[in-house]
């Protein structure tokens, strides 16, 4: 396992991240249970994944548990990441709201600390922009709790450049955890350059485009979990067709390299300018396997060249 130092901070995170969304189960995704959920963490920590990216939206709270569940015994050698400024107020999808003022933080912090079962947190992160909280009212609060010792270093995810510049101003940010694969690239035209010229490390999530780049998915594939929702990415219309048809191109590249879609894409990712660690979300330790032989190589220039080209945007 290769381990990237993130960002400003003196965490050495694991290349290949494990992305809890999954093991959280519904409204967002069907788990395998939890004890297959507990086996494939405790897999990813075996395999040498030191980075454990969670959320108190991922199942309302159960993803936190089985992490904190899991890596207990370990909890001096693994980096535990987890966020706020995302509540529901009750289960079901559409009542997720951003709020990131300071009664919302010290609240939520608390709760994730209680649900890892731990006194810290390495990596607290701002989950989204709440564009009606200033920025300075956030920051400030997380520089309260870092300084009582509940968290270690701050990120934020999901925010742009002028957001992040906001941010600096009151105090330092470590990491930015933005969508990021061969499928959505536009932060390379800004905040990449930004993140390199500030020293905040990028923690690549949906590396596999929630599943597209797998090669698993045709044009006429109908989700009926949240992706067909428009939250995030594109899962339907011509902008889908388009995307699939980009990824049956890469079927042929990865086939005569002897690799798969998913290990391809994962690997892209890992080699861009700025990128501390990919985060891939898993179900089982299978995947986990799968996942890892995704580092490790890296394709020669033409191969490079010939992705590039593919998934250029525009």
């Amino acid at each position: 396992m290769e381990y990237r130092k993130l960002g400003c901070s003196d965490l050495n995170v694991s290349v290949i991240g494990f992305g809890a969304w999954g093991v959280g189960g519904a409204p967002f995704w069907s788990s395998e249970g939890d004890n297959i959920s507990l086996k494939a963490i405790q897999k990813a920590y075996d395999m040498g994944i030191n980075f454990f990216d969670t959320a108190p939206v991922y199942g309302f709270g159960l993803s936190e548990r089985l992490i904190g569940k899991a890596l207990k015994p370990v909890r001096d050698k693994v980096i535990l990441a987890t966020k706020c400024g995302l509540r529901w107020e009750k289960e079901v999808l559409g009542s997720i709201s951003k709020l990131a003022t300071r009664e919302s933080i010290l609240e939520e912090i608390d709760q994730s600390l209680e649900r890892l079962d731990t006194d810290y947190i390495d990596l607290y992160q701002v989950h989204w922009p709440d564009g009606k909280t200033p920025h300075e009212e956030t920051m400030q609060t997380l520089l309260e709790i870092q300084k009582q010792g509940k968290i270690r270093h701050i990120g934020v995810s999901n925010y742009s450049v002028v957001q992040m510049q906001e941010c600096l101003k009151v105090g330092p940010l470590v990491s930015l955890q933005p969508e990021y694969s061969l499928l959505q690239r536009s932060i390379e035209r800004e905040t990449v350059p930004f993140c390199l010229i500030h020293d905040i490390g990028i923690i690549a999530y949906s590396p596999l485009a929630s599943g597209v780049l797998t090669g698993k998915y045709g044009r006429d594939t109908k989700f009926k979990d949240w992706r067909s929702k428009g939250i995030i990415g594109q899962f339907t219309g011509e902008a889908f067709v388009k995307n699939i048809e980009k990824v049956e191109q890469l079927k042929t590249i990865t086939e005569s390299q002897k690799k798969t879609c998913g290990q391809m894409a994962i690997n892209w990712v890992v080699h861009q300018p700025g990128v501390a660690s990919a985060l891939v979300g898993v179900k089982n330790d299978r995947q986990v396997e799968e996942n890892l032989k995704s580092i490790g190589w890296q394709p020669e220039n033409p191969v490079r060249e010939e992705i590039d080209k593919i998934f250029a945007e525009g």
